[in-house]
């Protein structure tokens, strides 16, 4: 049944159908970057991974939003498909139904937490505020250590490198995540 539905939502191929899944999983490849789990202090556990995720898809979200009308539509493609295909993991990893709506629901939660603090201390130019989010999601610390200022001072340079990526290619899905943030790293 999983892999049917896994096939359904991306392909028989094992490639996206859409230009928002395409973008996704490229953020999903960048989030996979061992730097930020050697260097960066990330934990290398589903939440941790999944807090590189919503930090990077964040940074995405932003840069869209500075488009207007133009990708509000596509901005909610790349969320839904950020958690539709968090659903097929947690289901694959043995969630049961019981539980995984309450699950998706904390976690898509969080993630907006996670938007409007980056979006926040970005738009106000607050390095500072952005390494206290930071810490906050991948430290659980309410201080923030020497690597969550240098995540900080990492995600504004992704966040400027954004601005003058083409927005049409955004739109078409062909954004190359990894390498976006393998430059900044």
């Amino acid at each position: 049944m999983l892999t049917w539905l896994k096939k359904k939502i991306i392909g028989t191929a094992g490639t996206p159908q859409t230009p928002a899944e395409a973008l996704y999983y490229s953020l999903l490849d960048a989030s996979r970057t061992p730097d930020f789990y050697l260097q960066y202090g990330a934990e290398d556990s589903f939440d941790g991974r999944f807090d590189i995720l919503c930090l990077l898809v964040s940074l995405m979200m932003r840069r869209l939003r500075d488009e207007g009308d133009a990708a509000k539509d596509f901005s909610q493609e790349l969320f839904d498909a950020m958690f539709t295909d968090i659903d097929l993991t947690l289901r694959e990893q043995g969630a049961g139904d019981t539980g995984l709506g309450k699950r998706i629901r904390i976690m898509s939660e969080g993630f907006a937490g996670r938007l409007n603090a980056y979006s926040a201390a970005l738009d106000a130019n607050a390095a500072y505020a952005l390494a206290e989010a930071i810490s906050r999601n991948l430290s659980r610390s309410d201080v923030p250590s020497k690597t969550d200022v240098a995540l900080a001072d990492i995600s504004i340079t992704l966040a400027e490198t954004l601005k003058s990526a083409d927005f049409a290619i955004l739109l078409s899905g062909n954004f190359d995540a990894p390498s976006w943030v393998r430059q900044s790293l």
